[in-house]
């Protein structure tokens, strides 16, 4: 009875382990702005890298779309989309506090 006990508690135990690694804790983070001719996304994986992208399709009425990583004032990443996507990852610092917090931006150009 007792083994029988232990032996769910660790099959249990696994599958908690098994479900953070794998699946559960690899996006923690994900959010979409704008529209699918002009926006722009940012996901975090596994709680360290920040993947951001940013569109802007000929349909659209914007010059342009790009978006920002900035951490303590500082730019990490800027990229800009003219005609069509970009990407980029920037690698998240694990210390706390505001000064460390990855920051992300987007924005659009001017009308065409």
């Amino acid at each position: 009875m007792v083994i029988k006990k232990k032996f769910k508690q660790v099959i249990s135990l696994l599958v908690v382990v098994g479900v953070l690694a794998l699946g559960g804790a690899s996006m923690a983070y994900a959010a979409s702005f704008g529209n699918r001719l002009s926006g722009a996304s940012s996901t975090e994986s596994f709680q360290i890298k920040y993947n951001g992208a940013a569109w802007n399709y000929s349909s659209s009425p914007y010059k342009s779309t790009s978006f920002t990583y900035v951490r303590n004032g500082r730019t990490l990443m800027n990229k800009v989309a003219y005609n069509g996507k970009v990407t980029g990852s920037v690698w998240d610092d694990l210390r706390w506090g505001d000064k460390y917090t990855t920051k992300f931006y987007w924005k659009r150009g001017a009308l065409k």
